[in-house]
């Protein structure tokens, strides 16, 4: 037997010491911080549109009549609701899009 884990094993013993949770506040869960790793993936990537394009903080929030705080926020990925995002893309001359994908195919796509 190996003296490794797999990342199953290690996830299983890590919710095994945990208080009880049910399976649909266990799925909540996940969701939870499955859209908190995208928030801040695209925020990533806004951040370094902007850089890209010369741009600080202060100026994309003049453009868009928003704090700069707001702007880290953003950037950090603090901030989740999609408008704002698609907001603060079109600032910088780019589009968010979404796709629906269905048992790996994409069924469409919207922007």
């Amino acid at each position: 037997m190996s003296e490794h884990s797999s990342w199953d094993e290690v996830k299983g013993r890590m919710r095994e010491r945990s208080a009880p949770v049910s399976e649909t506040e266990w799925e909540s869960r996940k969701q939870a911080a499955r859209l908190a790793t995208e928030a801040y993936v695209l925020g990533h990537h806004l951040r370094e549109l902007r850089e890209e394009q010369g741009l600080t903080q202060a100026q994309v929030a003049a453009s868009l009549g928003i704090s700069q705080a707001r702007v880290s926020q953003v950037e950090r990925g603090e901030i989740h609701q999609l408008e704002t995002m698609c907001t603060y893309a079109a600032a910088l001359g780019a589009k968010v899009t979404l796709a629906l994908e269905y048992e790996g195919r994409v069924i469409g796509a919207a922007s």
